[in-house]
């Protein structure tokens, strides 16, 4: 047998187990904060919502090929199709390593395996695309083929659809790279022309088709990627385990930085080398920063998974003086990356063996792991169980059962009226199937700055505001649970009114109805200082609402650590008036846009009082300090105001 018909087995082996490792094409609703964005954007691309406008999120109109839950109207074989694309970028990229290795094809095979077992190749589609447009830009320059250019444009078109905040850097890099081909003569200015041309005209005349107004689209996207970080980080993981994982970092990058310093001069005198270096340096910092904003298991799973493809671009990439050292570097990245990989697997989960199983199968036998449960987790591991669960889809199992069940009176009452619900369980909508007309920001931690605020602010003063909301507070991430959506805050002062209450099985909400008048809102302005971090800050006391303002920044130190790893922490101590305090951590750029701040606003009960006009009610903030843990990350000084809201 000849090694090609051996190389063409394994690629049909390969496949076989591409498709068991995929327990299912597609997933179905849950409930949670994760999940509830995941519905949001179906329901929303089900209504024809304008996304950049009517829908304000890192996700596009394609952002379901990302978490598998459909829209009503799109069939299963758009996932099953985007899964076999997938695995024919993997085929041919294993089949271009079979070509440069030779005669020791059989180590690229391993190697693809191991990639590939037990966890997969990387956990997010975007990304995996990401890394495919890399390969095919990395491509284009090694051949010259206009084919290679034309996948890396089909990648870059499917990112802008799926995540807008990682396609605007693939927009930009194919930009650049294409401007670089034409610089270094691999291209003519012809091809260069078309090739960005037809990306985005296409890329225009598909927004019409799936509800995108472009403009809003990257301009929202912008707002967000500039306020993620200051809102979102956070680190779940304990000081030691987080210790052992940025060691693991480290060393994966004192590998790297071996081989660059051993073959330093080649790789400067080729310049085909230093762009291959410079994609793969973008990608690792692109997934540590994603991993590192929110430092938890999952995250960091994801970040370690992503490591040794690229070193697989080096692989490919590279002359043969630099091979042997690239498979050394392959080696040890792997090895690194499968000792941190376990730790999180053992820390994770109950059960070490279920954590390499389908979230359905961990549930069902999370309490004992017996000899059934073996028999049934390598069962589900073939692609039997994957076309199993394809012909067996039906849209209409997302509500066989209502995991989020709402008070009969309330349905009989309102089910009919268009409705939102604050802060983030849009289960509730999804589930129980109400008219969901949402603000554009969906869910509150995710309006973490005044331009966001204000959005879901207009929305709700608009035309086309919701004649219900649904309202409860619930803090994130240390946050004052009545610091965020100041400008809804007001909205809902203005335009609507406490009608009922409910109590669900796991929560408890107040319900706005919308009035037909819109009442004036004024300022008072009573103080306006320059105030001083870790300074007391006293809060003139008033049966109004105070709005407090400011703008406190990052110090150079504060903006290099948010850039590298995560921003500094801001926070607040609140002290009431009886002499309780209690500590915040603040958002600066949520601060720019206003707080309400000298009332005590945390329980369903609270919130009931100051929206019925009763503000005095609750206990009285005496004064504030904003204090950072590490004050180097900020400037000592900032600009305040306070305001009283007066409505009429």
């Amino acid at each position: 047998m000849s090694n090609q018909t051996k190389q063409n087995g394994f690629l049909c082996f390969f496949g076989l187990v591409y498709f068991s490792l995929i327990f299912s094409p597609y997933g179905y609703a849950d409930i949670g904060l994760d999940a509830s964005w995941a519905e949001a954007l179906v329901i929303s691309i089900e209504s024809g919502k304008v996304f950049g406008r009517d829908f304000i999120f890192n996700y596009g109109p394609l952002g379901y090929l990302n978490t598998g839950l459909l829209p009503k109207n799109i069939s299963v074989l758009v996932l099953v199709a985007l899964q076999v694309c997938t695995l024919l970028n993997y085929l041919f990229m294993i089949w271009c390593g079979f070509q440069k290795s030779g005669e020791k094809w059989k180590n690229i095979a391993l190697a693809a395996l191991c990639i590939l077992l037990p966890w997969g190749f990387i956990s997010d589609i975007s990304f995996t695309y990401f890394y495919f447009f890399l390969f095919w830009l990395l491509h284009a320059q090694q051949t010259q083929k206009i084919a290679s250019l034309l996948c890396a444009s089909m990648c870059a078109l499917l990112l802008f659809y799926v995540k807008v905040n990682l396609s605007i850097i693939v927009y930009l890099l194919f930009t650049l790279t294409l401007c670089y081909f034409w610089a270094c003569r691999l291209f003519d200015f012809k091809i260069v022309f078309v090739a960005l041309g037809t990306l985005l005209v296409t890329t225009y005349l598909l927004s019409f088709g799936l509800n995108v107004d472009i403009v809003a689209y990257l301009s929202a996207s912008l707002k967000i990627i500039d306020t993620y970080q200051d809102a979102m980080a956070v680190v779940i993981v304990t000081k030691y385990e987080l210790l052992f994982f940025l060691s693991v970092t480290i060393l994966i990058l004192l590998s790297v930085l071996v081989v660059v310093g051993l073959y330093f001069k080649t790789i400067w005198q080729d310049k085909k080398l230093i762009l291959l270096f410079i994609f793969v340096a973008i990608a690792w910092f692109l997934d540590f920063k994603q991993a590192h904003t929110a430092i938890s298991f999952p995250n960091l799973l994801g970040y370690y998974i992503f490591m040794p493809p690229l070193v697989v671009l080096l692989y490919l990439f590279t002359p043969k003086v630099m091979t042997r050292s690239v498979a050394r570097l392959f080696v040890v990245v792997f090895v690194l990356q499968l000792a941190a990989i376990q730790v999180i697997r053992y820390r994770s989960s109950n059960s070490y063996v279920l954590s390499f199983v389908s979230d359905d199968i961990e549930r069902k036998f999370q309490k004992q792991l017996t000899t059934t449960a073996i028999l049934e987790i390598i069962a589900s591991k073939t692609p039997y169980q994957y076309i199993k669960n394809m012909v067996s889809y039906d849209f209409e199992n997302n509500h066989a059962i209502n995991r989020r069940p709402l008070p009969s009176t309330y349905l009989k009452k309102y089910s009919t009226t268009t409705t939102d619900i604050v802060p983030t369980d849009v289960d509730y909508i999804y589930f129980n199937k109400l008219s969901y007309n949402p603000r554009p920001v969906i869910q509150s931690y995710q309006a973490n700055s005044d331009w966001l605020m204000a959005k879901n602010g207009q929305k709700y003063l608009s035309n086309t505001a919701p004649q219900t909301v649904l309202y409860r507070v619930e803090g994130f991430r240390d946050q004052n649970p009545f610091w965020v959506e100041t400008d809804l805050t007001k909205a809902l002062l203005r335009r609507y009114q406490i009608t009922d209450s409910i109590v669900t099985q796991s929560h408890s909400f107040l319900i706005f109805t919308k009035n037909t008048k819109i009442k004036d809102l004024t300022y008072r302005l009573l103080q306006q200082s320059t105030f001083g971090l870790n300074k007391q800050i006293d809060v003139i006391a008033s049966d109004k609402p105070i709005q407090f303002m400011a703008n406190v920044e990052y110090s150079l130190w504060g903006k290099i650590a948010r850039l590298l790893f995560q921003p500094p922490y801001l926070y607040c101590t609140v002290t009431y008036k009886n002499g309780v305090q209690e500590n915040y951590r603040v958002i600066d750029k949520i601060l720019r846009g206003g707080i309400i701040i000298n009332r005590k606003v945390s329980t369903q009960a609270e919130v009931a009082s100051f929206f019925s006009n009763q503000n005095h009610k609750n206990l009285q903030v005496a004064n504030l300090r904003f204090w950072a843990k590490y004050e180097w990350g900020f400037k000592s000084d900032f600009k305040g105001i306070f305001q009283e809201i007066n409505i009429k």
